[in-house]
C-alpha cells in the first residue's frame, strides 16, 4: 500500500468522524445500544479481571432477592395477586 493511500484513508477517516460520532450519539439518545456494547465488559473479563470481579459484585448488591416465606406466615397472596411488603422498620 502506498504512503498516498495511507494518508488518503487517514484524511477521509478524519473528515468522517464528525458525521459517525453525531450518528452514535442520536442512536445513544433514542435508546438504542451500540453494536459494540458487549465488547467492553469482554475485554474487562480478559485483560481487567478485578474490574470484572468488582462488577459482578455490584450487580450481586443491587439484585434483593425477595424475602422467603418463615413458617406460620400467612402469605403473600392477596386476592390473586402476589404482595411483597419490605420489613417495617421499627426506628423509622
Amino acid at each position: 500500500m502506498s504512503a498516498a493511500a495511507i494518508i488518503a484513508v487517514a484524511i477521509a477517516t478524519i473528515a468522517w468522524a464528525p458525521a459517525l460520532h453525531r450518528a452514535h450519539r442520536r442512536r445513544q439518545d433514542a435508546g438504542e445500544i451500540g453494536s459494540m456494547a458487549g465488547v467492553g465488559s469482554g475485554l474487562d473479563a480478559v485483560w481487567r479481571p478485578s474490574a470484572e470481579d468488582a462488577h459482578a459484585d455490584w450487580e450481586a448488591q443491587i439484585e434483593v432477592p425477595a424475602p422467603a416465606p418463615s413458617p406460620g406466615d400467612k402469605g403473600r397472596i392477596e386476592g390473586d395477586r402476589i404482595v411483597i411488603r419490605p420489613p417495617v422498620d421499627p426506628s423509622a
